[in-house]
């Protein structure tokens, strides 16, 4: 019988944390069963492509990629625009707790940029942005008319309390990668480094 091995390693990872919760990773995460974190349309099928895998699990999102089994680099190259996003939302317990901005709500929700090229190592509400946020699936309308027509546009964002966007931009120094030009992973398992690409955001202001 034929074995197929596949390689996976850590691509990045966020972490979670809230001032009235403040032992809940040594805990075995009390955040995690109160805030639901999933991909958008598009990522998830970025994701599919690039073999992509993530979990969210003891108050941490971790996306692990099917690596190389000669070297630490993608098994599929990923796209230099590599960008993906994640929305989030929080049940009752997290929320009460949590001291959003009166104008939250509908279509007005958080957004926490992570540019893993110069983003800082953690994040709060007041550090995150609020306000209206485009989609990125665009959707068809029909326009009546003698002839009707259809037409593609851009609807915003509604009903989540925010969205993780992942973007690689700018020249600083990349932590994915020690070589950008053939992606060689930064993390390796040799280095032992358990936190290298975590990020925190921290639910309160």
């Amino acid at each position: 019988m034929d074995r197929i091995v596949n390689k996976f390693e850590k691509l990045f990872s966020i972490r979670f944390s809230h001032d009235a919760f403040p032992f809940s990773a040594s805990t075995g995460g009390f955040l995690t069963p109160n805030i639901k974190i999933e991909t958008d349309p598009t990522t998830n099928a970025l994701f599919k492509k690039h073999s992509i895998q993530y979990l969210w699990r003891n108050d941490t999102l971790i996306c692990f990629i099917r690596i190389r089994t000669d070297e630490d680099s993608p098994f599929f190259r990923l796209p230099n625009n590599f960008n993906a996003r994640f929305f989030i939302n929080l049940s009752d317990p997290i929320k009460d707790k949590t001291g959003v901005a009166l104008a939250h709500g509908k279509e007005n929700i958080y957004r926490f940029r992570i540019n893993v090229r110069a983003s800082a190592n953690s994040m709060n509400l007041a550090g995150a942005t609020l306000g209206p946020l485009a989609s990125q699936e665009p959707i068809k309308v029909f326009n009546p008319g003698n002839p009707g027509n259809w037409t593609t546009t851009i609807k915003n964002l509604s009903g989540h309390f925010g969205v993780i966007d992942i973007v690689t931009e700018g020249s600083s120094t990349h932590r994915l990668y020690t070589d950008v030009t053939n992606q060689h992973l930064f993390y390796t398992t040799a280095n032992g480094n358990e936190n290298e690409h975590l990020f925190t955001i921290h639910l309160n202001n």
